[in-house]
C-alpha cells in the first residue's frame, strides 16, 4: 500500500485492505476484528460477550470498552504496522468536505487540495450497503461504529459493529 498525500491531515492509502490494485474491492472486516471471515453476525462477532438478540446493548455486553480503535484492534495497523491505521470519522469527514469526488465506473476518484488523487471503489457489501469502517465508535450506543456510506449522498453514518465492511488505511497520526 502506498501513502498518497492529498493535502489533508493524514495521507491516504492507495487501495483497500486486502486489495491487489486500487480498483479492487479488498476484504470485508467487522469493526475491531483483525481478519476477514465468511459471515458477519452478532453471534460470531469476536467482541460480543452477551448475544441475546438485537439489544439494547450496554458496555457490559462487550469484552473491550473501545471508544476509538487502538493499534491492537486495528486491522490496517495489524497488516502494515504503525503509523498505518483505520481513519477516524473526523478524517473521513475531512475527505468528504475538502476533496473533489468524481464518480467514475466502479467508484470515485477523489482529488485532494494539491491535485493528487485516490480511487475509492464502490462495491456492495453482503448487507446491501456501500460502506467503509472508521475507527470511531458511537459514544452513546456501544453496538454501533461510524462508517463512510456511499449512497445517494456520501456521508458519515453508523452501523452495528458486527457487519462486514471495507477498510481504507491512512498513514500518520
Amino acid at each position: 500500500m502506498q501513502a498518497i498525500d492529498l493535502g489533508l491531515s493524514v495521507k491516504w492509502g492507495d487501495r483497500n485492505l486486502g486489495a491487489n490494485l486500487p480498483a479492487d474491492k479488498g476484504e470485508l472486516y467487522a469493526w475491531a476484528e483483525l481478519s476477514p471471515k465468511e459471515t458477519y453476525t452478532w453471534a460470531n462477532y469476536s467482541d460480543c460477550l452477551d448475544y441475546s438478540g438485537y439489544g439494547p446493548f450496554k458496555e457490559s455486553h462487550f469484552r473491550k470498552k473501545i471508544k476509538i480503535l487502538t493499534p491492537l484492534e486495528d486491522a490496517v495497523t495489524y497488516k502494515y504496522g504503525m503509523p498505518w491505521r483505520i481513519p477516524t470519522a473526523q478524517e473521513f469527514e475531512e475527505l468528504i468536505t475538502k476533496c473533489k469526488w468524481v464518480n467514475e465506473n466502479g467508484g470515485y476518484r477523489i482529488y485532494g487540495l494539491n491535485g493528487n488523487f485516490i480511487f475509492l471503489p464502490v462495491y456492495c457489501t453482503p448487507c446491501g450497503l456501500f460502506a467503509y469502517w472508521s475507527a470511531t465508535r458511537m459514544r452513546t450506543s456501544p453496538q454501533h461504529a461510524k462508517v463512510l456510506t456511499i449512497e445517494k449522498n456520501i456521508k458519515i453514518a453508523y452501523r452495528s459493529r458486527f457487519y462486514g465492511y471495507y477498510l481504507r488505511g491512512v498513514y500518520g497520526y
